[in-house]
């Protein structure tokens, strides 16, 4: 199976020519094009939502607002509509996780999780988690992460099931919240980046701002558990004529339940 992270990044006014009507077919073409089975999205407003919903016809999407604001973002995961969707929620990484809109108070916006069990075509299950911390303080992101482990600790607890964790975590490879994450420090289960397979990537960009960049900032993850075989991963550039979909490159592994 192939599954992706796309921070989609939100229409922002300032962005002028890169705003979302902009680049959205784009979009669209990435979520067609790949052919994944899952796609963990970050930054899509209602309008996004909409737009995608309209457009794109092989996928269930779930997730909800961060918030009741207008130009709330969602951390919504497309399904392909091959598989079955068992149960899906949105949480909250906050001491009251099924709380609306919660946050602390260093903390810029909301952050939630949307997750879900999946029935693959095989009739295996499996768990999909997708978040965005926040992308200002390291307090903020590892009290985040550490509300976001509590939580689908407990789901496991309740069913254990192969895992998987993606999203735009905000922070690199080497720092301190991404090593006690893999290490189990912060989850209590070990969990393996699909960079792991090509190491190399490590040290590529993940956020392009709209460009070709080979070196910057690698911000976005697909953590998955033991019971999953990584077969290939790849940071996709796709762009029209240096017209980029988003100012993150989306992230794809292919891996299968061993």
């Amino acid at each position: 199976m192939k599954v992706m992270t796309f921070n989609l990044r939100c229409d922002f006014f300032l962005d002028f020519n890169n705003r979302w009507d902009e680049r959205k077919k784009l979009v669209f073409d990435v979520i067609n094009k790949y052919n994944c089975d899952i796609i963990g999205t970050q930054e899509a407003t209602k309008k996004m939502f909409k737009d995608i919903s309209d457009n794109i016809e092989t996928f269930n999407i779930i997730g909800n607002p961060r918030s009741k604001k207008l130009f709330s973002e969602r951390n919504d995961i497309l399904i392909s509509k091959k598989h079955s969707i068992i149960e899906n929620k949105t949480f909250w990484l906050h001491d009251n996780p099924e709380k609306y809109g919660r946050s602390r108070w260093y903390s810029m916006f909301p952050r939630i999780c949307t997750t879900a069990i999946v029935e693959l075509e095989n009739s295996k299950r499996i768990r999909i988690c997708n978040s965005h911390l926040d992308f200002l303080l390291p307090q903020a992101r590892a009290y985040e992460l550490k509300k976001l482990s509590e939580f689908i600790k407990k789901e496991q607890e309740k069913e254990e099931l192969p895992l998987i964790i993606m999203g735009d975590f905000n922070s690199n490879p080497n720092s301190k919240l991404i090593k006690e994450f893999i290490n189990g420090d912060v989850f209590n289960k070990r969990l393996v980046a699909v960079q792991d397979k090509k190491k190399e990537l490590y040290n590529k960009a993940t956020m392009g701002n709209f460009k070709n960049k080979e070196k910057g900032s690698h911000i976005d993850y697909i953590f998955v558990s033991e019971e999953f075989e990584i077969i290939d991963v790849e940071i996709v550039k796709y762009n029209v004529n240096g017209k980029y979909p988003s100012d993150h490159y989306p992230l794809m592994a292919e891996i299968s339940i061993k």
